[in-house]
């Protein structure tokens, strides 16, 4: 076990450096003529071969990786030309931003291995992640033990949903683990068997086919996929956006992005990356 967690902690180091490279290729606000494309930390990697299929075909866009939140602040400052974010708009954004659908995911509430927890219910979710329970025996998961749940950062759109779904305030009381990215949130709770985090379906997938120690926990009886999600009434199915202002103009590189993510080959990747495609929605 020991070697395939520092073969991650490896992939971590590796996953921060890509993020902190691609943010370094923003493009400055004079660089007319370069699309300035913003997305979330869950999609960075399909965002990354996005933008290297639009070079491809001449397109000049420029990516920068941020939570959610950011890169809608980012849109909306007009320091981005383009955003793919992992949350729905507001009500208040619908006023000023464009958002279409581009793909589905669906969030897995995970522990380690050894956690004998293999269900939980909403209540119980809100309960752990707002520090009203803190001890595994209050929720009877065996001998008991502290409850160390792992969530996102504030601005961060996977936490956003969680927060939004259960009713969890956004001040993170003590003892609550603050983690970046899907890959983050694994391997704390692959190392820590009193840890609860929740990680996009395709990450869960990914370790668990790389023998990572972690269990998804049924939340009301499910642990749907993201394709499998879509149209059901699991709380944790999110869409994925692609957000552009109100009458921005129709740049070439703006077509170009559009028709990469809305053809098949931006279905292969949504699939690829354990996203579902909005070909899968009814």
């Amino acid at each position: 076990m020991a070697h395939r967690i520092f073969r991650w902690l490896g992939l971590l180091v590796l996953s921060v450096l890509t993020s902190l490279a691609a943010a370094a290729e923003q493009a400055p606000p004079g660089n007319r003529g370069m699309l300035r494309l913003t997305a979330s930390a869950t999609l960075a990697p399909l965002a990354a071969e996005v933008v290297e299929t639009v070079q491809r075909k001449g397109g000049r866009i420029a990516l920068n990786v941020v939570g959610s939140e950011v890169a809608l602040e980012q849109l909306s400052a007009g320091q981005a030309d383009a955003a793919l974010i992992s949350r729905s708009l507001s009500e208040g954004e619908s006023r000023l931003l464009d958002g279409r659908i581009v793909g589905h995911d669906s969030l897995l509430l995970v522990v380690h291995e050894r956690n004998p927890l293999t269900q939980i219910d909403d209540a119980g979710v809100r309960a752990i992640f707002s520090r009203q329970v803190s001890d595994w025996s209050q929720i009877g998961a065996g001998n008991g033990g502290a409850i160390v749940p792992v969530t996102r950062g504030l601005g961060n759109g996977t936490r956003t949903v969680v927060d939004t779904a259960f009713g969890i305030g956004r001040v993170v009381p003590a003892g609550i683990v603050e983690l970046g990215t899907n890959l983050a949130v694994v391997l704390y709770v692959a190392a820590d068997p009193q840890a609860i985090g929740y990680v996009s379906s395709g990450a869960y997938e990914r370790a668990r086919q790389r023998g990572v120690g972690i269990k998804a926990v049924r939340l009301g009886g499910f642990t749907p996929s993201a394709q499998f999600c879509v149209g059901s009434h699991y709380p944790l199915c999110r869409p994925l956006l692609l957000v552009k202002r109100r009458h921005a103009p129709a740049t070439r590189e703006l077509m170009l992005l559009e028709a990469t993510l809305g053809g098949p080959l931006g279905e292969d990747l949504f699939v690829r990356h354990g996203f579902a495609a909005p070909a899968v929605a009814p």
